[in-house]
């Protein structure tokens, strides 16, 4: 059974993800936004307004508290989710970035550009640790492995 209907976007929803708790469920929208929601009720949260006009994907922070964010653009955005506010901007692809990811232990991130790079960053301070090249076209996809 439906138990909610999560209206509000205006354009296509490319990406949901829960919260680590499951309390929460974001939305990632075409519209340019994303929507954190409370699962118990429905009820929109938060509203975050991301640089780029389309919203490709966006996961929660395995602690939770931020939301990591790959747009239209060539950078990568935390934001805090008490606050909305951007807390932290990755800067280096040459071309919009398509995924990101979250290391398990919320340390790392890692990207994944239509540049053909992937790119493994500290989502302390936004330092770019590692460029990984060899792909010949865009890449769609990146996550971080432990083990």
């Amino acid at each position: 059974d439906c138990l909610h209907v999560l209206a509000g976007h205006t354009k296509a929803v490319h990406s949901a993800a829960f919260s680590p708790d499951g309390g929460r469920v974001l939305t990632a929208s075409v519209d340019g936004s994303i929507r954190i929601w409370r699962v118990s009720d429905g009820e929109c949260l938060l509203t975050i307004r991301a640089e780029s006009s389309v919203v490709r994907t966006a996961t929660f922070s395995p602690d939770g508290s931020k939301v990591l964010v790959a747009s239209g653009s060539e950078n990568i955005h935390l934001f805090s989710v008490e606050s909305g506010e951007c807390c932290l901007t990755l800067v280096g692809h040459d071309d919009w970035v398509r995924a990101a990811s979250f290391s398990p232990d919320g340390l790392l991130i890692a990207s994944a550009s239509y540049d053909g790079t992937a790119r493994i960053w500290s989502a302390v301070n936004g330092q770019c640790l590692q460029t990984l090249t060899g792909h010949s076209g865009g890449l769609v996809s990146a996550d971080i492995f432990v083990g």
